[in-house]
């Protein structure tokens, strides 16, 4: 005896079942709904299509993270500040020196040279000395004052002088515009101190700032321990989700 036909089936099909066997399978308006093309979120698996929520952008996409070039002249001009600031202590040992060696210079005849004498020497050995002695004690003061004003000033407003001019400002990634004074002063010492360690610190202190470049957060090694991320001041009034900065 025949089966009276769905008339809502397709092809006539009993209870909608489609040449696969699997119920709906085929028709219309169910399927391909449900996917999305190829390289899209949600590609072949049944019951997606609809895009993927990210909290974290893909790498350097974020408008508001700070660009390189930014940073780089808030840095500079920073250290011209800080160079303004210790250029008194930097000239009188170099004065002092100059003086010394025009003195001893003096005591012979002008176009001796001065290296085959052994007091003429010893007596230049000596006025080095001093020199790298007081240089090196400048030079520890430099950095301790390097780190003071990257810490202070980040720690109370988010941005130092710098900065301010470039319009950037360092928050928390989590978005929180206060970094707090433990993760202010541990960025700084990061970024301030690291250059006193000898022979790696220089090149820890190079690889440090390169860093930015390639991370998709624009982070220096130094916002990676603190947590922190530099960003576009217009931006700090936003309050992002967590993690998408």
């Amino acid at each position: 005896m025949n089966q009276p036909q769905n008339p809502a089936s397709p092809a006539g099909q009993p209870g909608g079942y489609g040449e696969s066997g699997q119920p709906g399978y085929g028709q219309p308006g169910y399927g391909q709904p449900w996917y999305g093309q190829p390289g899209q979120p949600g590609y072949g698996q049944p019951g997606y299509g609809q895009p993927l929520a990210y909290s974290v952008p893909r790498a350097g996409r974020s408008p508001a993270l700070a660009e390189w070039w930014r940073r780089l002249l808030a840095r500079v001009i920073d250290g011209m500040i800080l160079a303004v600031i210790f250029a008194p202590f930097w000239v009188p040992p170099w004065s002092t020196f100059i003086r010394t060696a025009t003195a001893i210079a003096h005591r012979y005849p002008a176009g001796t040279q001065l290296g085959s004498i052994p007091a003429a020497n010893q007596a230049l050995g000596v006025a080095e000395s001093h020199l790298a002695a007081k240089l090196f004690v400048i030079t520890v003061g430099f950095y301790l004052v390097a780190f003071a004003y990257d810490w202070v000033q980040h720690w109370a407003w988010g941005q130092t002088v710098g900065k301010r001019a470039l319009g950037t400002v360092v928050v928390r990634q989590d978005g929180n515009p206060s970094i707090g004074a433990g993760a202010a002063g541990g960025r700084a010492a990061i970024y301030a101190l690291s250059p006193l360690v000898p022979l790696v610190g220089g090149l820890f202190d190079l690889l440090n700032e390169l860093w930015l470049t390639w991370d998709p957060r624009r982070q220096c090694l130094h916002d990676k321990a603190a947590h922190t991320v530099v960003i576009k001041k217009e931006y700090r009034s936003s309050q992002p989700p967590a993690g998408s900065w």
